[in-house]
């Protein structure tokens, strides 16, 4: 036990105690290479801190959906680094170099929920045309199956009828009538069977109709998430002082 302790030990050391500096938990990159950065000098922040224009939609429409990922993850952790950068001027007094770096990411951020809201909605209707289809389908072949179970009952109901025509009468050989009433059936059963086999993987799909997927019932939206009105969150009411009266 002691020796599996001290193995484990070894492994842990490196990560829990680097000798060259702290160890790295990722949340340095909130604020690494911003302004609130004290291992950059003045020069490097300025020329850091120019930013180019948001991303376009037509760029982020050629991209995938782990791109899209990855680049709304890079574009959150900006943002919150500009935010920290803005609250840090607010306590200051002073005005935030370069404000219009935040809008950029946002509008970015944005730009990429249309994206991804209009490929879902294009997904939803390629969706409903192909179940569209499915039911058009499904409901020939039923009509299919209908028309040959009410003509199997007729048959049957026929043959039942020569049958006991025959025992009143006596006979021991059948008609043929009946022999061709008998094959008639069982050409429709076997056809009955094959239909039934179509039909079973269209009922399954179309089943979907009564109980929809959640993925097609979201609304989607350009700007998502709940409204909050509190004062912490409107610049206007923050920055407003209480006017006390006596």
């Amino acid at each position: 036990m002691s020796g599996v302790l001290h193995a484990l030990r070894r492994c842990v050391a490196p990560v829990a105690c680097n000798p060259t500096g702290p160890p790295m938990r990722g949340i340095e990159e909130l604020w690494k290479g911003g302004y609130l950065d004290p291992s950059l000098p003045a020069s490097v922040k300025n020329s850091l801190a120019v930013a180019g224009d948001a991303w376009p939609a037509r760029l982020l429409r050629q991209k995938s959906f782990d791109d899209l990922h990855k680049l709304w993850f890079v574009l959150l952790k900006e943002k919150n680094l500009l935010l920290g950068e803005r609250w840090a001027a607010w306590q200051a007094k002073t005005q935030m170099k370069h404000p219009e770096r935040l809008k950029k990411v946002k509008l970015s951020m944005k730009r990429i929920l249309t994206v991804l809201s209009r490929r879902a909605i294009h997904e939803q209707c390629l969706f409903a045309q192909r179940l569209l289809q499915q039911q058009q389908k499904r409901e020939a072949l039923e009509l299919q199956r209908h028309e040959l179970e009410r003509h199997m009952l007729q048959l049957q109901q026929k043959i039942r009828l020569q049958q006991r025509q025959q025992e009143q009468q006596q006979r021991s050989r059948s008609s043929l009538a009946c022999l061709a009433w008998q094959q008639q059936l069982e050409t429709a059963k076997s056809k009955h069977e094959e239909l039934l086999i179509l039909l079973k993987p269209l009922r399954h799909e179309v089943q979907s109709l009564l109980a929809p997927d959640w993925r097609y019932e979201r609304r989607f939206s350009d700007l998502p998430g709940p409204i909050t009105w509190r004062k912490e969150f409107l610049p206007v009411l923050r920055n407003k002082k209480k006017i006390f009266k006596f």
